[in-house]
């Protein structure tokens, strides 16, 4: 469970899926909230398993109330975790009737026992059935004439049906994830960010250290390429991530890059000033910071292979 947990963690995570799931607060919330409860409700379901035996007069009422709870709990936290990523509901009665029992014996003996369904049944545990395997619950209908039962609730058994039937829901969960992921990539599929960036644009960088001493005319066409190119890398970013911001390290290069072009443009290309210190300057920081930019791409790159 732990596990299986962490690797939903860690994909949901991933700049792809967190971005995607960011875009809408109460998803992005109801999804960690989720895990958070997954995890933290295995950790009561695991201390009750670890309690020694106990009786009604030594904290029985206390661990079944709780280890009962705790299992709807879980099971409430993988619907909404479904809900958070697909928009799913479980109907635990008919998709996981095992499930479903559960919570009906939840609600009988600890969630509504002294009114359920609108007077049609009445619940109680019987004291001295009390121990840590389970207990008997004493069930009455005198609303509708059915026949009162005594039925024994075997904790241990729902504890290891649970367990089973949540691991099978978060396996699923997990593989969803990752088949969208993968459907994600292939949509990329032999279309490299890098090939945007033509030869490393050394050829056009060097012509605008030219137009720094001296006005070299097609200095503004190789300035226009290295935007062009820079422009289409941002696209192709957003693309597989959704937003710039998704990564960060990216997110803080092109910011830093935006403001040189812009510098660029209108110190050198649109009106040219006269200080050569400050334009090398900042020809050198642009041919800087791209590199850095390239460095990022091609981790990127590799990553959808």
């Amino acid at each position: 469970m732990k596990e299986l947990s962490r690797n939903i963690r860690d994909l949901c995570n991933h700049p792809w899926k967190r971005e995607l799931v960011f875009q809408d607060r109460i998803k992005w919330n109801k999804l960690w909230t989720s895990l958070d409860a997954i995890e933290d409700t295995q950790l009561a379901i695991d201390s009750y398993l670890n309690l020694e035996d106990f009786s009604s007069n030594n904290g029985g009422y206390l661990f079944i109330y709780g280890v009962m709870q705790a299992l709807n709990i879980q099971q409430d936290a993988a619907n909404n975790l479904l809900s958070a990523l697909y928009d799913k509901t479980i109907n635990f009665k008919t998709e996981y009737p095992d499930l479903y029992q559960i919570r009906e014996h939840r609600n009988n003996s600890i969630g509504h026992p002294t009114k359920r369904g609108n007077d049609k049944s009445f619940h109680f545990i019987g004291r001295a059935s009390i121990k840590k395997s389970g207990f008997t619950l004493a069930s009455y209908y005198p609303k509708t004439g059915e026949t009162s039962k005594f039925e024994d609730i075997n904790i241990i058994q729902c504890i290891e049906t649970q367990d089973d039937l949540i691991k099978n829901i978060l396996t699923e969960t997990m593989g969803k994830l990752e088949s969208d992921f993968q459907k994600h990539k292939n949509k990329f599929k032999g279309k490299k960010l890098a090939d945007f960036i033509h030869n490393d644009f050394h050829y056009e960088f060097s012509k605008l250290y030219e137009n720094v001493g001296r006005d070299y005319p097609l200095a503004g066409m190789n300035f226009d390429i290295i935007c062009e190119g820079y422009n289409k890398v941002k696209e192709g970013i957003k693309d597989r991530y959704f937003t710039i911001e998704a990564l960060q390290g990216v997110q803080y290069t092109t910011q830093k890059l935006d403001y040189i072009f812009n510098r660029l443009k209108r110190d050198l290309i649109d009106n040219k000033i006269s200080d050569e210190f400050e334009l090398s300057i900042f020809i050198d920081a642009l041919e800087s910071n791209f590199k850095e930019l390239q460095e990022m791409i091609d981790e990127i790159d590799k990553e959808f292979e």
